[in-house]
């Protein structure tokens, strides 16, 4: 709801990386507008010079994703809330807004996002577009969340969409992955602003995999990390509540972000550098680690419980099963590490999501679990994902599209029940693939 001079920055030769630095390319140039009509003008341009377009977020995907060797658009400077439907409980914002930003202005006028996820720093055209997700079986991703957007097509038009309105655009833009064109506003369905408690404590992995679904009946958003070479993993449960926190849960001021934070951060960033002088240590540095972990009890905004802030860089891979595959398939990870004598040093994570019928959501039409598993940046991630990712085809798994994978659409169609109607919705939407890029040549065709 603020204003700004419109502008419009070009930076023409800069190289490009992602946050995790899995992943560089160099654009011919990269934009940086700050209105709508500033995108259209460079679509427009760049399709008549013939020139590919992609749109970057945060840069938080692992995948190449948001590569090319074309124009770059950053929306940075296009971060903005529209306007808000009180009534409706709605908010119209910019798609360069992060989620942060996004949940700090809605919280004043007492409104806040359903669920997030856990990096707050993604813009929500970057969440939607790759189908991000929070935790809770009972909540959908945010993509479940956008109940109308508008989008700048290769021909320079402005459509605007809705459950009402171009329905199978809309459907096909609640997880477009950045082939349908630029996402220039987005209306987010919000829920009344809400606090959460959260309860962090060490737990033996085999209870917690005994008692997963009643964990997650009981708690609004039930998670945990599993340490690889040890018996212990951290869970997670966040209730949600109207009361505010009691003093001694409250995280704020400068001392809760050194805690919560800085020490936590340099603490884990100690470990994986000890990994990394040694890679035999890393065994007794995962134990040592759980054997550390106490329990954590805090309360605040829901977002501020939510998001998390990450000074350890790493890599990621992230895989959606059938609920019912969720513990069967995280076992079955259990066993092929100490089988394969691999040496992890990150721990593995776990939740559960709801269903949704958006159709490159992977949890379209199935209650899902989630398992991902990390690599510290420094260290090779292909021979770990590669035998995680064997064990989640035999589970009937489907890629997070911003997370690390090896499918391509031959082996990825089959999984997707509506992957031709959303190809029909490309093809006629960008018929000469001016947002295409090698990603999308791989995952799409």
């Amino acid at each position: 709801m603020g204003h700004r001079f419109a502008r419009v920055v070009t930076n023409p030769t800069r190289p490009w990386k992602n946050w995790a630095g899995t992943y560089r390319c160099s654009p011919t140039r990269i934009e940086s507008p700050s209105t709508e009509r500033q995108i259209v003008a460079i679509v427009r341009s760049s399709v008549e010079r013939g020139e590919r377009v992609k749109v970057i977020g945060s840069g938080h995907s692992f995948t190449d994703i948001a590569c090319t060797n074309g124009v770059m658009i950053r929306l940075d400077n296009y971060n903005q809330v529209l306007s808000v439907d009180r009534g409706a409980a709605t908010v119209t914002a910019q798609s360069g807004i992060t989620l942060l930003q996004l949940s700090e202005a809605i919280a004043h006028i007492g409104l806040a996002m359903e669920n997030m996820g856990d990096i707050g720093y993604q813009t929500i055209s970057g969440a939607i577009s790759t189908a991000t997700h929070g935790t809770g079986e009972r909540f959908g991703n945010i993509s479940s969340q956008v109940v109308g957007l508008s989008l700048i097509t290769a021909n320079g038009d402005v459509r605007h969409c809705s459950p009402d309105k171009d329905a199978d655009v809309f459907k096909a833009a609640q997880s477009g992955l950045g082939a349908l064109g630029v996402l220039s506003t987005v209306t987010l369905k919000c829920v009344p602003a809400y606090n959460l408690r959260s309860v962090q404590e060490p737990h033996l992995v085999d209870e917690l995999l005994e008692q997963f679904d009643e964990l997650c009946a009981s708690s609004d958003h039930f998670e945990f990390f599993w340490w690889p070479h040890t018996d212990l993993a951290q869970a997670i449960s966040n209730t949600r509540t109207q009361d505010p926190p009691l003093k001694s849960e409250r995280r704020t001021g400068v001392r809760a972000y050194v805690n919560d934070i800085v020490v936590e951060n340099y603490a884990f960033g100690v470990v994986q550098r000890a990994a990394q002088v040694r890679r035999s240590w890393i065994p007794s540095l995962a134990g040592f680690t759980a054997k550390t972990l106490t329990r954590k009890v805090m309360a605040d905004r829901s977002d501020r419980i939510f998001a998390n802030q990450r000074l350890v860089r790493f890599a990621e891979m992230e895989y959606a099963v059938p609920r019912d595959q969720l513990i069967p398939a995280f076992r079955d990870v259990r066993t092929m590490i100490e089988r394969a004598g691999l040496l992890i040093s990150f721990p593995v994570e776990v939740r559960a999501v709801a269903a949704d019928d958006i159709p490159l959501s992977p949890a379209y039409g199935r209650e899902t679990g989630y398992i991902a598993v990390h690599v510290f940046n420094k260290f090779q991630y292909e021979p770990y994902f590669r035998e995680v990712e064997a064990i989640m085809d035999a589970h009937d798994g489907r890629p997070h599209w911003g997370k690390l994978h090896f499918q391509t659409a031959e082996t990825l169609r089959p999984r997707y029940p509506m992957w031709d109607r959303f190809l029909a919705v490309r093809d006629r939407l960008d018929p000469n693939r001016r947002f295409g890029n090698s990603y999308l040549n791989r995952v799409l065709s």
